[in-house]
């Protein structure tokens, strides 16, 4: 039995094929189009995306990261879906890393990127692959991220939500190449 979680999937891989400009253009009213809930971002959050991810790999010996607008459109349709939780490999056919994070009141491209920060492990002869690992992994060259504004992506929410998924390539936290990916 196809559960729901896989019938969002095949959706959203629906989505993905189709050319959403089109679908969303003047003249096109279709329920796709009135349910867009992420937010069309700005160069400067571009920026701040790219500084707030590029200062921490500075930091850990990795190269800073190019912004990628296919992949920041891939975040997108997931975000437009409001959904707390990761896609599980459905927005692109090759492997990629991917950070979710939702939260209420002021939570700002910074917040969201802080969050992924926090969860920085100590030793890298036992590395903990987790957000932080993924963010200063040297071998991805990639970011695109996309912000959404929801209700109910987290469980029980009752107040607006800013929801934000960033997606990364190639993907990191490969098990066994921490030790020439992430320098502490």
């Amino acid at each position: 039995m196809t559960s729901f979680t896989h019938l969002v999937a095949l959706f959203v891989t629906l989505l993905t094929l189709l050319d959403l400009q089109v679908l969303a253009a003047p003249g096109h009213h279709t329920a796709l189009a009135m349910a867009r809930r992420s937010i069309t971002l700005k160069s400067s959050d571009i920026d701040t995306f790219l500084d707030a991810h590029n200062i921490v790999r500075s930091q850990h010996g990795a190269a800073p990261l190019t912004w990628s607008p296919e992949l920041a459109t891939k975040a997108s349709l997931w975000a437009d879906l409001c959904m707390m939780k990761h896609s599980d490999g459905i927005l692109m056919t090759e492997p990629y890393g991917e950070h979710v994070v939702a939260a209420t009141g002021d939570f700002s491209i910074r917040d969201a990127v802080g969050t992924f920060l926090q969860d920085k492990g100590a030793c890298p002869a036992k590395p903990v692959y987790n957000h932080w690992t993924q963010v200063v992994w040297k071998t991805t060259t990639e970011l695109g991220c996309a912000i959404a504004s929801c209700r109910n992506a987290i469980e029980n929410g009752l107040r607006r939500e800013t929801l934000y998924v960033c997606l990364y390539n190639p993907a990191g936290n490969v098990i066994g190449q921490a030790p020439q990916n992430v320098q502490l």
